[in-house]
């Protein structure tokens, strides 16, 4: 498993005492996926950083105790046609990834959503 940054002792005891204030399920989380490492989601193969967490909750607001995060999808670690926040990712879907191996092709297109639905459109319509 690799580190994306090297969090600060600091940054680490601030962590620590946020996740203690959490529910089990967050704590279980937190214990198994540090913010500071660097995820792969099984599915996609993308690199990814959890960027939130969050928990499940009933239609009556009850949490289940499921947790679901959102990630980022990085050019810093992907070749990817554009940089992008994924919801509802699933714990199970993740696991410790290692960083780009040198020479590995990283980088973001950044190819503008518009440009994506316009194409969308003109494959429909054919």
């Amino acid at each position: 498993m690799a580190r994306w940054y090297e969090p600060t002792p600091e940054q680490v005891k601030l962590f620590d005492e946020w996740v203690a204030e959490r529910p089990k399920s967050v704590q279980d989380f937190c214990e198994r996926f540090p913010p500071w490492e660097l995820y792969r989601i099984k599915s996609t193969g993308h690199r990814v950083i959890v960027y939130s967490i969050g928990q499940v909750i009933t239609e009556d607001g009850e949490p289940t105790g499921k947790i679901v995060v959102t990630v980022d999808v990085l050019g810093k670690f992907n070749f990817v046609l554009m940089e992008r926040r994924v919801f509802g990712i699933d714990p199970d879907d993740l696991e410790p990834s290692e960083l780009p191996a040198d020479g590995e092709l990283t980088g973001s297109l950044e190819i503008p959503i518009e440009l994506l639905k316009k194409r969308e459109k003109i494959e429909e319509d054919s």
